[in-house]
């Protein structure tokens, strides 16, 4: 997934050229879905600071939790560093395999990883079976702001490499391939694309469909 080892695309990436943007992501993850306490996992999460940045803005308990045991191991020491260690922890994993409770999880939010998904569907699926009634998905890739993108492609413009991998991530998988997914899942949910970004968007029900 990374073309730099774990540890330098925590300091050069993460906590470097895409600082600015997990702060901004996580308030408009908690305004959207108005949750600011329970259990979130930040899914696929590397270093965990969107993680760290939900936690930050609210009073969730969160999880990070990612392929990576390298990821896991610095989104404990980012935690550490950000003084929010007391409610966020990290667990490595598949997306596609879970190893939480059904019903047990208040927000999945997941920033740049469900392009690498091996099965995107079950990965979708895994997400609903955890949420709990009334739990919100908020999954995809984006920069907060066209402000906040054009910053990080100034700050990478040395970089052509990034922005065509970037461009080729959104062709591949354009909104209506993720509409599709809900739609074979049955679950009512939003694709919204932006100058920023782009997000898979569901609620789970509070009374079964």
């Amino acid at each position: 997934m990374y073309a730099m080892n774990a540890a330098e695309y925590n300091e050069k990436v993460m906590k470097g050229h895409f600082k600015k943007i997990y702060p901004v992501i996580a308030r408009q993850i908690i305004e959207r879905t108005g949750i600011t306490a329970g259990h979130c996992i930040d899914l696929g999460g590397g270093p965990g600071m969107l993680g760290i940045s939900l936690a930050r803005q609210s009073n969730l308990d969160v999880t990070i939790y990612d392929l990576l045991p390298e990821c896991v191991a610095l989104a404990v020491e980012n935690s550490r560093e950000h003084e929010v260690h007391k409610r966020v922890t990290a667990r490595q994993g598949r997306a596609e395999e879970m190893p939480f409770e059904d019903n047990s999880i208040d927000l999945v939010a997941s920033r740049g990883s469900i392009f690498f998904w091996e099965d995107q569907q079950q990965g979708v699926s895994e997400v609903y079976r955890i949420l709990r009634a009334g739990g919100w998905a908020y999954i995809g890739g984006g920069f907060g702001t066209i402000e906040l993108l054009l910053e990080v492609q100034s700050q990478r413009a040395n970089e052509p490499k990034w922005e065509r991998e970037r461009k080729e991530r959104f062709a591949k998988n354009p909104p209506g391939h993720f509409e599709t997914i809900l739609a074979d899942l049955g679950i009512e949910g939003v694709v919204e694309r932006g100058d920023a970004g782009m997000w898979i968007i569901f609620r789970k029900p509070t009374t079964p469909l």
